[in-house]
């Protein structure tokens, strides 16, 4: 018998394809008792009641989360299991119709109809105070009422998004699947048609933008571009879908911008989000002086944007291999460095069988850390390959599962961090590993690699996500006036233009760019998010060098509050202040240190 490769996680915690319709009726029975709920809903409720029912809630969000997300993981590992498609379309009308039947509560607890009569600021204080760990998720609740709807208008806003919204995106996924990319060698646009590959899947066509041949890598992005505006015209059509969708909604939930609902949805203040924007627009000489080193490094005069993902030259790069064996030791040992809570944490995610390592065919690309509740420890998903990339996605996606552990005392709606917050351990497992290994190597080609890779990553996930929700506040805006194809190409090109200055050259061809980012079609301004959890973590790991082991328990008090606290206040404790632009100048000061190093 031919033996497995790495790590398969074991599903069998969350529930079983057996138990999946018996799971499922379990949920229908205890949903109905929403209507007996309903009924005792008054403000002078009894602190007992109170308390019996939000048990009750919790419970069944317990179960939702399991039923959702057994063929979700299940058909992250197959892609083409049609099984798991049909669980997920089953678990999913099955949560729709519980929220529906809960929404009464929800809205009576915000204040709003639900009860007989509505529950006033009195009653809620001492409702709510009953009831610790859960004080802030309904406190905010309540914060949210001014921008809900009525019972039937939210009712149709949700089954306005799962049947309609939805279908649009996925026909957007639909007409991108059915690309296919011709790749030409070019020089300086002339195609020679007798040199040319096609290529099936957008994955595998963006693998030649990072390849060692300049001629490749142009051919990609050109052969990319070429199929989008093949359908512009839909992807456009989709796109202002998406965007007057989401616009209507803010306006009708009584937000003052559309940004402004995303922000209150993140539990960021938006002169916060102001701040990281200014910031990071400011720093981006940061990234050129970066991108500069890169176009002597590669022989150019300057970098051209076909070149911005281009690898070191062959006699300059130098890599390790890690077999997963050894990444696990290095990144647990790293984890223990810091924290022997860290540390354990981390080891019990391996204990539990909760770890699928290894790429194999259906298998989805790239990482993921899954939370399902307090009572399961998370569930993570890899692509080792052995390179650093692979040891590093290790550390972040472990990260996340030790802050999943850390906040498991937590109810349900409180476990997982609000956006501010969710990077911390993740990002902070990456970067002390990172340092670690940087410190300890003694072969300068693979330091000079390292720092590559790490600055490439940094921009992609800070200033190039920027700028997508500066694109997008502009689009917002435009889309209200009257806009066109054209004028988001011109939207576009102006960005990059900004975004790189001198640094780099960008040929008009990425004015199409726009059309292939999903993240500002499926989550509008979600983007700042990357950049957003990044300067934190790396703000905060700034503290953490100068403070030492003091540091250390204030991280763990941040990672065992979760969601249960506002964001703002809990990072105010360790001495951040989120609006203010010297705490996000903290973070650029890591990454302008690791490019005068790789300059050196």
């Amino acid at each position: 018998m031919k033996k497995k490769r790495g790590l398969r996680w074991n599903l069998d915690e969350v529930a079983t394809e057996a138990g999946f319709e018996k799971l499922r009726s379990e949920i229908r029975k205890e949903t109905k008792k929403a209507e007996t709920w309903i009924k005792k809903l008054r403000p002078e409720m009894g602190i007992e009641d109170f308390g019996k029912m939000m048990k009750w809630w919790m419970e069944l969000e317990e179960k939702i989360a399991r039923l959702v997300y057994l063929p979700h993981l299940r058909e992250e590992t197959r892609q083409n299991d049609r099984k798991a498609k049909l669980l997920k379309m089953q678990a999913n009308d099955t949560a729709l119709e519980c929220e529906e039947k809960i929404r009464p509560i929800s809205h009576w607890l915000k204040g709003l109809e639900g009860g007989e009569k509505k529950l006033d600021d009195k009653n809620a204080k001492r409702l709510f105070a009953s009831q610790t760990k859960l004080k802030y998720f309904l406190e905010y609740g309540r914060k949210a009422a001014k921008h809900s709807l009525a019972l039937r208008e939210e009712e149709i806003a949700s089954n306005k998004d799962s049947y309609g919204l939805e279908a649009v995106l996925d026909l957007r996924e639909m007409i991108e699947t059915r690309m296919r990319y011709k790749i030409v060698e070019s020089d300086k646009s002339k195609v020679t048609s007798d040199k040319s590959k096609v290529v099936k899947t957008q994955a595998e066509l963006m693998k030649y933008v990072h390849s060692v041949k300049k001629e490749e890598r142009e051919g990609a992005y050109r052969a990319l571009f070429e199929a989008h505006k093949k359908e512009i015209d839909k992807l456009f059509l989709i796109y202002q879908t998406a965007v007057k969708n989401w616009d209507y909604e803010a306006k009708i939930r009584g937000y003052k911008s559309a940004i402004a609902m995303r922000n209150f949805a993140n539990r960021v203040p938006d002169e916060a989000v102001e701040s990281l924007l200014s910031v990071c627009e400011e720093k981006r000489g940061i990234f050129g002086k970066f991108f500069e080193f890169k176009a002597k490094t590669l022989g150019v005069k300057k970098l051209n944007r076909f070149d911005l993902y281009a690898p070191m030259p062959k006699e300059e790069k130098k890599a390790k291999k890690y077999s997963f064996e050894t990444a696990k030791k290095i990144v647990l040992e790293t984890m223990y460095d810091f924290s022997d809570k860290f540390g354990a944490r981390a080891e019990i995610v391996f204990d539990d069988e909760h770890i699928d390592s290894h790429p194999r065919p259906q298998k989805r690309s790239g990482a993921f850390c899954a939370t399902v509740g307090p009572k399961i420890s998370p569930f993570v998903l890899l692509n080792h390959t052995g390179d650093w990339r692979s040891i590093s996605t290790l550390a972040h996606e472990l990260g996340h599962a030790v802050h999943g552990l850390y906040a498991n005392k937590q109810e349900i709606v409180t476990q997982d961090a609000p956006l501010p917050l969710a990077e911390t351990a993740s990002t902070l497992a990456e970067m002390i590993l990172f340092e670690k290994i940087l410190a300890k190597e003694k072969d300068e080609k693979i330091k000079k690699s390292m720092l590559w890779e790490k600055i490439s990553d940094s921009y992609a996930t800070v200033l190039r996500q920027n700028y997508f929700v500066k694109f997008e506040i502009e689009a917002h805006k435009r889309f209200g006036w009257g806009l066109e194809v054209e004028d988001l190409g011109e939207i576009w090109l102006s960005g990059l233009k900004e975004q790189f200055g001198k640094s780099v050259e960008v040929d008009k061809v990425f004015a199409d760019e726009w059309s292939y980012i999903p993240h500002i079609v499926q989550s509008p301004f979600y983007c700042y998010s990357y950049s957003f959890g990044e300067l934190l973590s790396l703000a905060m790991f700034a503290q953490y060098k100068k403070e030492g082991k003091s540091m250390v328990k204030k991280i763990e008090k941040i990672l065992e509050t979760g969601g249960s606290e506002e964001p703002e206040k809990i990072l105010a404790r360790v001495g951040i202040e989120m609006k203010d632009k010297k705490f996000w100048e903290k973070g650029f000061g890591i990454i302008e240190n690791w490019v005068e190093e790789l300059k050196k």
